[in-house]
């Protein structure tokens, strides 16, 4: 990494976790108030029942078995936000309170919600750090970088506690190393172990991460060479060591809560019976739930911006430009885009049959812990843009349609925050003057809702900072071992 990657990268961090953090409202519906209830259970009670804090689900993402309650999430995301919520004693109370659907009084409650926060600036560092790694131009890299981050509703969800930030973060860290592995000569073996730990936490955190374990296995056997086959079967173990711990954690969890190493907590949701069955599960009409992820689902207008149906390509634009540089992607890194594009593409048609389309969300947010691998091609549409000097007028039209479509795709996002759960945005309350400044006051003040709290968003980066150079430097200091 140069001097000018760790310099952006830092600037990255500081300004994304900023405007993620700034768009909290805390608790907002019933699936982060699932994932909300499990961690405080844990954190202040020690056990994954519910009970004291069900109603923080609304009685809607819960499970019941012999009588108790259960979050019907996947835990993951819950055990890290437990942590945060225990780092929360130790650090100020809010400046301002959240202005949460459940538990606003809680101090520690601003802490959790670093969560989603920071596991979505990472994210989008790794993408960068990813597009660097396949040989894209600083400015590449970067555009599509805060394309991504910006301009897609990864920028939502990171302001949530949802599932979705933190199943993007291990979700591009497992595809990082792997990729990592295939382009470097010199063989770390701590880098198998990794890679089996992270995709192993990608499932705790979503139960469809699985496949992307199965991938990565795949991609490691196939595409990453090792100096002999006794290095193949070195590699393999260390694979399959880093995974078995967060698999082990997995079996114990199911096995204590709902029986069985193998039963998740989908087979007793209250409000999903079906969701235990895969075929039950994933019955919806491919080309209507394609339609659907990509352009509009059920309930309401392509055009309405109230409406919560909207597909991938609606909310961001900008993302249909990917398609004119996957033939470059292609070309360029023939293995890494099976890779990734493969994985982006069976998780679409994965989702597009999901019977949650119909009459639930039928939107395209499934696919936020993927929409990194789409921007992939994207930097490589821009790498080609760059490199059209010799047609000015080329150039300039396709920079037209890039930053047109980027700041259309920023606006839609915005407004797909403003008329989320818990935030009050009403476009009746702005004055037909557009350049008033108390519309701009308004509009700002509806998305940014955490702004005043931010110091304590800065102290908890430098923190984290300090925390990350330490190690960095003892890791500096140690022998290295390849």
């Amino acid at each position: 990494m140069t001097r000018t990657d760790r310099l952006l990268c830092l600037t990255l961090f500081v300004v994304l976790s900023s405007i993620y953090f700034a768009t909290v409202s805390g608790i907002t519906c019933s699936n982060d108030g699932s994932h909300y209830a499990l961690t405080r259970a844990l954190a202040e009670e020690g056990r994954f029942t519910i009970e004291s804090y069900d109603g923080y689900a609304e009685g809607n993402d819960v499970a019941v078995r012999d009588g108790k309650l259960y979050s019907d999430r996947p835990p993951g995301t819950a055990l890290m936000a437990s942590a945060f919520y225990g780092i929360g004693n130790w650090l100020p109370s809010p400046l301002i309170p959240l202005e949460s659907r459940h538990d606003p009084g809680n101090p520690r409650l601003l802490y959790v919600m670093l969560v989603p926060v920071w596991a979505g600036t990472g994210t989008v560092l790794l993408l960068y750090l990813l597009l660097r790694e396949l040989n894209l131009s600083v400015f590449s890299a970067l555009t599509a970088s805060v394309a991504f981050a910006l301009g897609t509703a990864h920028w939502k969800y990171s302001s949530v506690l949802f599932s979705h930030a933190p199943s993007a973060l291990l979700v591009l860290s497992s595809v990082y190393l792997v990729v990592r592995m295939g382009r470097t000569s010199q063989r770390h073996w701590s880098l198998p172990f990794a890679l089996g730990l992270l995709a192993g936490c990608s499932v705790l955190v979503e139960y469809s991460n699985a496949i992307l374990v199965a991938a990565a296995a795949l991609y490691l056997v196939l595409a990453v060479e090792a100096p002999s086959s006794r290095g193949q079967l070195v590699k393999a173990g260390l694979f399959v060591a880093g995974g078995l711990l967060p698999a082990g954690f997995l079996a114990f969890y199911n096995t204590v809560n709902f029986g069985g190493p193998l039963r998740l907590s989908y087979d007793y949701a209250i409000n999903y019976p079906w969701a235990g069955d895969l075929q039950e599960t994933f019955s919806f009409p491919l080309v209507q739930g394609l339609r659907a992820m990509l352009i509009w689902g059920e309930g309401g207008g392509w055009c309405d911006p109230t409406c919560y149906n909207q597909g991938l390509f609606l909310l961001s634009p900008v993302l249909l430009l990917s398609v004119l540089g996957v033939r470059l992607y292609v070309r360029r890194a023939r293995s890494e885009s099976i890779l990734t594009l493969g994985l982006f593409l069976t998780y679409l048609l994965l989702f597009a049959k999901h019977r949650t389309f119909h009459g639930f969300t039928a939107d395209g947010r499934y696919l936020v812990p993927f929409l990194a691998l789409w921007c992939i091609p994207l930097a490589f549409y821009v790498d080609e843009v760059v490199a059209w000097v010799d047609h000015p007028v080329r150039q300039a039209l396709a920079y037209l349609i890039l930053y047109g479509a980027f700041f259309l795709s920023v606006r839609n996002i915005f407004l797909h925050i403003g008329f989320s759960y818990n935030y009050q945005l009403d476009l009746s309350q702005l004055s037909p003057m557009v350049v008033q400044p108390g519309n701009w006051s308004y509009l700002l003040g509806q998305v940014f809702r955490n702004v005043n709290n931010l110091p304590l968003l800065w102290l908890s980066d430098g923190l984290a900072l300090l925390l990350g150079l330490g190690i960095w430097k003892a890791r500096s200091h140690l022998p290295s071992r390849r």
